[in-house]
């Protein structure tokens, strides 16, 4: 019990905590709300593709990392299990999204005659697809350890988790930014300035996103090369 309200004992954020978390829903919605803009300002079947997956990957899956870490003013004292079922929900979200997209983008292509997965962003993005789910349903198992426990500990499936989780959103992002360099973003006249911004929007907003899961991955990591004792396992179990 102690370990699942640890969160609500945070005194009041700093003003540099707030406005580092300001700052980087900014520069999370900033970029996925100009690609979503240009995306309806020069509709077709294709705009749903970037439109989809900037929504989905740039914010819901890259927030719902966010929130797990507990850095996020609005669940900084929310326990730990419900911050589990916020990145799960926002993460399923995110990927149905990703998944429309993709949808849209094989039908766009079958419509005009068009190869699938030739171009760079194409094999990076079918790859990117297939990797996020198998990593969702991996977590699935990391959040259900009981099934395969005591054959694996659980600190070994959240350092994996973890890992391929911190691998994916940086992934995820490289792939959403590769796409603004394909023949769509020139095509409607998009401007080189705003895809640099867009650019640097994500690579900052990673950066500060992914600094907690980091530590917290190799911390469970220095934890998983110790010997195993019943009171670290117990303290795993329930953190």
């Amino acid at each position: 019990m102690k370990n699942e309200h640890a969160g609500e004992s945070k005194g009041p954020p700093s003003r540099f905590a707030m406005l580092v978390n300001v700052l980087t829903h900014v520069l999370l919605l900033a970029p996925v709300i100009y690609i979503v803009e240009l995306g309806f300002e020069n509709y077709s079947l294709f705009s749903w593709h970037p439109i989809c997956m900037a929504l989905g990957a740039g914010l819901l899956i890259v927030e719902g990392v966010y929130a797990i870490s507990g850095e996020v003013y609005a669940t900084r004292k929310v326990a730990r299990k419900k911050r589990v079922t916020l990145h799960w929900i926002l993460h399923l979200i995110g990927l149905l999204l990703m998944t429309a997209g993709f949808v849209v983008i094989v039908v766009n292509k079958n419509i005009h005659g068009k190869s699938h997965f030739v171009t760079l962003h194409g094999i990076l993005g079918l790859v990117t697809f297939v990797l996020v789910w198998a990593i969702a349903g991996f977590g699935v198992l990391t959040n259900n350890a009981q099934w395969v426990y005591p054959r694996v500990r659980p600190v070994l499936l959240k350092v994996v988790h973890g890992f391929a989780g911190i691998g994916m959103t940086v992934l995820l992002l490289v792939t959403l930014v590769n796409g603004t360099f394909n023949n769509w973003w020139d095509h409607i006249g998009a401007s080189v300035t705003g895809r640099a911004l867009a650019l640097a929007a994500f690579a900052v907003a990673a950066v500060i996103v992914l600094v907690k899961p980091v530590i917290g991955a190799v911390a469970r990591t220095r934890v998983l090369m110790k010997k195993p004792s019943p009171s670290t396992q117990l303290q795993t179990n329930s953190s």
